[in-house]
């Protein structure tokens, strides 16, 4: 486990980004207690899971006003640049449409836009969550009402809706586990 978060952690400070912390999910089998500050001078804390990964966007505990979301396998790019709108301040969601050529000819994708629609029946848009931008207190008011709705750990997501034929795949629910920024 330190390998891949050692990795994203020793090349942050050779990369120009607005980032001024950073939260490393862990699982509770892990024992690692590893200093990451003599690889990076970005505070580093260390939060051991109490859900499955799938929940890390609703359980890491984030204090700073803004925050993104990645995984050990990401790389930094060499300059980071949030975008905005022009004088609002307001940050740009990208996504993919959910249409035919860009998500819904692909299962896990088709599958996504059908969760999101049980929030907003007219959604269209597939929000990349590894490149969002979330608002830590418009995160916590929709983690609360997504576990309401689906269980601490995303247990009951499918329990209500059963999946149809082409949402298995081997006995399996091809969708996502957890919240995503499309949700």
């Amino acid at each position: 486990f330190f390998d891949r978060s050692l990795n994203l952690m020793k090349n942050l400070d050779s990369k120009d980004h607005p980032f001024s912390q950073v939260i490393i999910m862990i699982p509770p089998s892990v024992t690692n207690t590893h200093d990451y500050t003599q690889y990076t001078s970005v505070p580093v804390t260390l939060q051991f899971r109490d859900q499955p990964d799938v929940m890390d966007l609703c359980t890491a505990n984030v204090e700073t006003e803004w925050f993104m979301i990645t995984n050990s396998y990401h790389l930094v790019s060499r300059n980071v640049d949030l975008m905005f709108t022009p004088g609002k301040f307001v940050p740009v969601v990208p996504f993919t449409p959910a249409t035919y050529p860009f998500c819904l000819k692909y299962p896990y994708c088709k599958e996504i836009i059908s969760l999101a629609q049980r929030w907003n029946p007219r959604n269209s848009k597939v929000v990349l969550d590894m490149d969002m931008l979330y608002h830590t207190k418009e995160r916590n008011d929709f983690c609360r009402e997504w576990t309401e709705r689906n269980g601490e750990d995303g247990s009951d997501l499918y329990a209500a809706h059963q999946p149809m034929r082409w949402k298995l795949k081997e006995g399996k629910i091809i969708g996502p586990k957890g919240p995503t920024g499309t949700d």
